[in-house]
């Protein structure tokens, strides 16, 4: 043989080994498995658990089963042991009908995704993933399913079910409308709401699901045929938000909001008259435990968005809810679960008990289980719209977001101002969204002392509190080594607790003190010690192209992250960084985040308490494109802190589809002086103000603010064009223009707000086609601060609707609407802030 064929032949398989490890190496590169037993897993649901053994399983790849249990229909994939890449993947799943008839054209299959992550559970001392997707009650022939795969090289996988499901014994629908005349599109969590709404006995209209010449809908009774034939006086809320809030202030303007449906409603008039007029208790105006339960049962079963009905009780003399249609029943829940409207001390605290209530019902036995006509129902809609899925796990969440909040982490922040021998005296913030009573004080989880008398913090409230310690306080804190006794603020504190529990709610909570912090510098200073820059594992540094990123598309940020000038701070599309407890990330130089529409990136905090970002760039400019920043808090360092929970301090910035969800915090975005661009920003369910602009040069272009503790847009000093915006559900002020603004409006649409449009300390505003509506406040200006002076709004075609007071222009500044002056009117600015219009300073700051 010669030389080269020996070369030849040697070569061959030597090329083969490594092509075979170059393929293992790309499917494990970059993941991680999880451990052999993640013990802090949940144990994997009974119903689950018996799919799971009965299922042919395999620990190397994915393997699927299916669920089947009342009008419950579920696609389940396992994965045991997944590692960070697994627990990502999509799927593709194909169901093959019986009927042809429910394929559109020239397709073959019912086309479904899995795009969820999976869940983790342990089963058998193992952890699976487990991915899940709800399917319709129609007969099934096979389901496809098939892995998706992001590169070539990827490995396929694929599993067929034949026959996967029992047959179906369902009964036709009810053809004979019974005289029912209003039809609505059918929703499946409608029978399941009615059927708990009359077991607590709360009314609501006649309804029927039937087929009609055109399809399958529900049919009602109209509300005031309802009311003619049982002989009830009915009426219906036209704007809940101005109803709900003029009946707080005793405003008799409140009677304006609520339409007759009955016949005769006199009774409902008067009571109302008599509760707005004299000094009533609310529950004298309401069944408030029958209010408090329908509105926490509606929250389970959607987002609020149900008309308000109300019907008068004759024998308790007294209104209660009516429920009426179910348009948006099964929508997953994207606003905090509380009481969102009421604000009533006697309410709230019923509105707790109610949701006490409400998550201890088992959904399943309860409403699903042996419901056959249910399950018609769902069969039904099923075989109408294969598409128009029956998901159980909406409603399951729906009641976690209800119990975890009345079982927040950390529902009240506690610290330490001062403590002797005799008392302790405490800061303490309620940050849940329920009233909380203080019961006393805790060592080690036991009671030393209990307040005489309640002491109750309203949400969203900071309060002090004075506690009596007993004689024998100092002899619970022991030196066995010394043989001592006494309280050591930095030992001991920790070992001292709250005691108290959410108003109207039996279990009872502690929380720890945090204690108050002595005014020195910090060695570990945030901004200048080098253990904080780049400080992740996972950090990359491209010293060439002057870029700095992470190496993995998924990444938790505990601690705080410095990122050094002189180079650029880069995310590619997709990659997620849970920021938790403990971690913030300040960035020296101009970030580049440029996402996808179909890929975005997501910068959250998966506990609540992640802090947020700051950009300190000096001038060079920051790119922001389809970014989603959720769940985020303002980052504070020692007695370091900022107001926004993203920052951009003399950073130029330009913002392209970019969200801020959630975010606790005075400002969700605060951009000080320097220029920026927003265009398609959504800034939502802000606990103060949305956007908060210092000195700042900058358009806003097509955005949209909703749900708003404080102002949407809050300038000083800058000069702002906006347009085509949309503001709604703002706590304070809609636009606002501060200490010598120059703000342009342009097709501005303002609803459900407490003030549209404001103008203080020198500014100008200037606004073409405004749209108000359901607003206190249309626009006001005055001047706030002694060292600035009046302002102006000019407007030229504005639209305001239901506006309880038009204009309210003090005498030193103007307004001129399409060429004509607005009267105006003496001390403006002792009228606002909470007094008569607006919210307080003290509200914003106990906001927080």
């Amino acid at each position: 043989m010669k030389r080269n064929d020996f070369k030849v032949l040697l070569g061959v398989p030597v090329l083969i080994l490594i092509l075979v490890l170059m393929s293992v190496n790309y499917d494990t590169q970059n993941s991680e498995t999880v451990a052999n037993f993640n013990p802090y897993y949940k144990a994997l649901p009974q119903d689950y658990l018996d799919v799971l053994n009965k299922s042919k399983s395999n620990d190397t790849t994915f393997f699927s089963a299916v669920l089947e249990k009342g009008a419950i229909r579920k696609l389940l994939v396992f994965k045991a042991f997944p590692n960070d890449i697994e627990f990502r993947t999509d799927f593709g799943v194909q169901l093959v009908p019986k009927d042809k008839s429910l394929l559109q054209s020239k397709v073959e299959t019912l086309n479904f995704e899995i795009n969820d992550n999976a869940m983790f559970f342990n089963a058998n001392g193992k952890t699976y993933g487990v991915f899940k997707l709800s399917l319709p009650l129609i007969e099934t022939d096979k389901i496809l399913i098939s892995k998706k795969t992001r590169y070539k090289k990827e490995k396929k996988w694929e599993d067929t079910l034949t026959n996967p499901f029992k047959p179906l014994d369902a009964s036709k629908l009810d053809f004979n409308s019974n005289g029912l005349k209003i039809s609505k599109e059918p929703v499946h969590f409608t029978s399941l709401l009615l059927q708990l709404l009359a077991e607590n006995e709360i009314s609501f209209l006649r309804s029927q699901l039937m087929e009609s010449d055109k399809g399958i809908f529900r049919f009602y009774q109209s509300p005031a045929e309802f009311a003619r034939t049982n002989e009830l006086e009915l009426v219906k809320v036209t704007n809940s938000y101005l109803f709900w809030k003029k009946l707080e202030d005793k405003d008799q303007t409140a009677l304006n909001l609520i339409q007759d449906v009955g016949d005769d409603n006199s009774e409902i008039r008067r009571i109302l008259e008599d509760y707005l007029v004299n000094d009533l208790p609310f529950n004298s105006l309401f069944m408030v435990e029958k209010l408090a339960y329908y509105e926490a049962l509606i929250q389970v079963f959607s987002e609020d968005c149900d008309e308000t009905y109300l019907m008068f009780n004759t024998q308790e003399n007294a209104l209660e809810p009516f429920h009426a249609f179910s348009n948006c029943k099964g929508e997953k829940r994207l606003q905090v679960f509380g009481p969102t409207r009421i604000k009533n001390q006697n309410y709230l605290n019923q509105f707790a008990s109610a949701v006490d209530d409400v998550t201890r019902i088992d959904l399943y036995t309860d409403l699903i289980e042996g419901n056959h006509r249910f399950k018609n129902e769902v069969i039904a809609l099923s075989n109408q719209d294969p598409f128009h899925v029956f998901n159980f796990d909406v409603l399951r969440a729906n009641q976690r977001v209800a119990y975890k909040s009345l079982n927040a982490s950390t529902p009240l922040k506690v610290e330490l101002i001062e403590i002797d021998k005799s008392s302790i005296k405490l800061s303490v913030f309620n940050t849940s969204n329920y009233n909380v009573e203080i019961l006393g004080l805790n060592h080690n989880r036991k009671s030393i002392t209990t307040l005489a008398e309640s002491f109750f913090i309203p949400k969203n409230v900071k309060d002090t509190l004075t506690i009596n310690l007993p004689r024998s306080f100092e002899n619970l804190f022991v030196n066995k080594k010394k043989k001592v006794t006494g309280f050591i603020l930095p030992k001991h504190i920790y070992q001292l607790n709250l005691n108290f529990k959410i108003g109207g709610v039996s279990k009872l909570h502690s929380t720890s003190i945090i204690p108050f912090q002595k005014n020195k510098v910090d060695e570990n200073d945030l901004f200048r010690h080098p253990k904080y820059v780049h400080n992740h594992k996972s950090i990359l540094v491209d010293d060439v192209n002057k870029i700095i990123s992470f190496s993995k598309d998924s990444v938790v940020v505990s601690s705080p992250l410095v990122i050094k000038e002189g180079y650029t701070f880069s995310l590619k599309p997709g990659t997620i960084v849970n920021i938790i407890e403990g971690g913030k990330i300040i960035s020296h130089s101009p970030v580049k985040l440029i996402g996808e529409e179909l890929n975005p990136i997501k910068i959250y905090s998966s506990d609540f308490k992640g802090q947020g970002i700051l950009v300190l760039s000096e001038g060079k400019r920051s790119k922001l494109s389809h970014v989603v920043f959720d769940r985020l808090r303002n980052p504070t360092h020692n007695n370091w802190g900022i107001t926004g929970a993203v920052t951009f301090f003399e950073s130029p910035v330009d913002l392209d589809n970019v969200a801020f969800r959630n975010n606790k915090s005075e400002d969700a975005l605060n951009i000080v002086r320097t220029n920026f661009t927003m265009k398609k920003v959504e800034i939502t369910n802000t606990q103060s103000d949305a956007f908060d602009g210092d000195f700042v040069k900058g358009t806003i272009d097509n955005c949209y603010f909703d749900r708003l503790g404080n102002d949407a847009i809050d300038v000083s000093g800058s000069d702002l064009i906006i347009r085509n915006v949309v503001v709604t559900n703002a706590g304070d002020k809609g636009l606002s223009a501060g200490e010598n603004s120059k703000m342009t409006i342009v097709n501005v649409k303002i609803s459900n707000s407490e003030i549209a449009v404001a103008g203080k300390d020198l500014s100008i505003v200037e606004a073409k086609k405004l749209n108000i509506e359901n607003t206190k406040l249309g626009f006001t200006a005055f001047q706030k601060k002694p060292e600035f002076g009046p302002s102006n709004i000019t407007v030229t075609g504005v639209t305001l609707t239901n506006i309880e007071t038009n204009y309210l222009i003090e005498s030193s500044s103007s307004m001129i609407v399409d060429g004509e002056k607005i009267e105006t009117t003496q001390n403006v600015k002792d009228r606002m802030y909470g007094v008569e219009f607006g919210r307080s300073s003290a509200e914003t700051r106990n906001s927080q």
